[in-house]
């Protein structure tokens, strides 16, 4: 296997567990995150290893196999690997980020002992790309949004076996309608509902705060605001297999999908090829919902987009709560109805925008109504509504009080607090939410968190002294939020990574 992944190292260029290559040189707002790599040339190697499943389930089945040890399985991928700038292995591939209009020379090296290919669609097709052999190429980011690249060879074995990752395009600002804010596809007729609703954003009396473009260095908020969710199975048994395979063979596209999909249940994961890991942008779990990269999080009053990206074999409903989005583009389509919904079948090899309004939640009440930014009511017919006095004052203990430490032995406070409000995100695909028998909220999750609100800047009381000192936000922040909001912490999101471990016989000389 090549490489190993040095989790303090990774996050320096990665976004929640995906690396994240700039290339080009428009994306002038991208300096001032840390979390990527930048390169005018894409250098992949197609390669393989072995990742951590981090899992929870424990305990012992009939015949006495044990299920789990509480810390992580593994699990054999196929991967894009970038070589230069030089970055761990992960699955899913680095994402690239570019500027529409932007040209992007690539240079693909096949490490593995069959043909593979890397294809965005509509843009770039390197054709079959033999063992060991090196394809370089070119290729123009032409339209603005999200999209897949992935080995199209025997589909869909090569690109669900971690053959994949995103490629997101921002637009120009050279390509802004006149009069107009930016969206994330560009300028668009004046008139087109979606641009309509990026021109609300910030300046209409039902989504007052900032645009889609704007950010406010003083609350630590970028403009445009965009996540990931990169939404692919994996199975242990099945992917062992592939890569088992003696040089030369390849894994029968149609068996693969009928054992992936109906091979028959099992208690025992290691008796079935099923998928065991419904994985967003490479993380499952806690390890996604907990990520601050993958849960959307913001004030009231900045929207955000986030791109669904299937590059799976299941289809999945994403459901969010707190907030309903609008569905702005599907599959490269810019939609003239843009539906305002809480749940939406993203199918495999779709494509999704979900714009998030970040309204207030609607059991926050307030003067104006549900879902208006304005000033909670504190009390309802005489009656104390909010803040939930009673629930934050409760104290949930830890295991024996002194246990609940963070990684460095500090104590946590487990008390309720009002800030941030955490909304879940979880897929009505039920077996997505158990991964084979497991507990909900083990698998294909995320979220949405409320850091506050556009107009409540105040300092936290118990801020540590560590932290800055004109602090403009409301609540005690955790590691992870450190690491997002920049303010010098580098203590780090933990993340599913690869294992060092020999892979499957098939690929022992990687």
């Amino acid at each position: 296997m090549k490489g190993t992944i040095n989790r303090r190292d990774f996050l320096k260029y990665s976004l929640g567990g995906v690396a994240v290559l700039v290339v080009g040189s428009k994306l002038t707002w991208l300096p001032k995150n840390q979390a990527f790599a930048v390169t005018q040339t894409l250098n992949f190697h197609i390669t393989d290893a072995i990742k951590e499943m981090h899992t929870h389930e424990t305990g012992l089945l009939d015949d006495g196999t044990k299920v789990g040890d509480g810390h992580e399985a593994l699990c054999y991928f196929w991967l894009y690997k970038s070589v230069s700038p030089d970055l761990p292995a992960e699955n899913p591939g680095p994402t690239i980020m570019a500027t529409r209009g932007d040209t992007i020379s690539i240079s693909i090296t096949n490490d593995l002992d069959e043909p593979h290919a890397f294809y965005i669609p509509g843009m770039f097709d390197s054709g079959p790309i033999n063992p060991g052999q090196t394809k370089v190429g070119s290729f123009t980011a032409a339209t603005a949004g999200a999209h897949l690249y992935y080995d199209n060879l025997n589909s869909p074995v090569n690109r669900v076996m971690g053959l994949h990752g995103a490629f997101i395009v921002l637009p120009a600002e050279g390509d802004r309608t006149a009069g107009h804010k930016l969206t994330p596809y560009g300028g668009l007729a004046a008139d087109h509902p979606v641009q309509k609703l990026y021109d609300d954003f910030g300046s209409s009396a039902h989504y007052p705060g900032l645009a889609w473009e704007e950010g406010d260095e003083a609350t630590y908020t970028p403009p445009f605001r965009h996540y990931l969710w990169l939404l692919n199975e994996a199975s242990p048994v099945l992917f062992a297999e592939v890569g088992s395979l003696s040089a030369g063979e390849v894994y029968n596209a149609q068996q693969f999908m009928d054992r992936f999909l109906r091979d028959p249940f099992s208690p025992n994961p290691n008796n079935s090829r099923r998928p065991q890991y419904f994985l967003i942008s490479g993380q499952s779990g806690h390890f996604a919902h907990n990520n601050c990269y993958v849960t959307p999080m913001g004030r009231v009053g900045e929207p955000a987009v986030v791109h669904i990206l299937n590059a799976g074999l299941w289809l999945h409903s994403m459901h969010l709560h707190a907030n309903h989005m609008y569905i702005t583009s599907v599959n490269g389509v810019v939609q003239t109805n843009p539906i305002w919904v809480d749940v939406y079948n993203v199918h495999p090899m779709d494509r999704v925008d979900y714009t998030i309004p970040f309204m207030r939640p609607p059991d926050v009440p307030n003067q104006r109504g549900i879902g208006y930014p304005d000033t909670p009511k504190t009390t309802v017919n005489g009656a104390p509504c909010w803040p939930p006095t009673e629930e934050c004052n409760v104290h949930i203990p830890g295991i024996g009080e002194d246990v609940a430490k963070d990684r460095f032995g500090n104590n946590i406070d487990l008390t309720q607090r009002l800030s941030p409000l955490c909304y879940p995100m979880h897929d009505h695909a039920e077996p997505s939410q158990t991964t084979q028998g497991g507990n909900y909220n083990t698998a294909l999750i995320s979220g949405i968190y409320f850091t506050g609100d556009r107009n409540t800047l105040a300092r936290p009381s118990n801020t540590p002294a560590d932290y800055p000192a004109s602090y403009p936000l409301d609540f005690p922040m955790d590691e992870d939020w450190h690491l997002m909001y920049g303010t010098g912490i580098d203590r780090g999101c933990e993340i599913e990574g690869t294992h060092e471990a020999a892979p499957p016989s098939r690929h022992d000389d990687h």
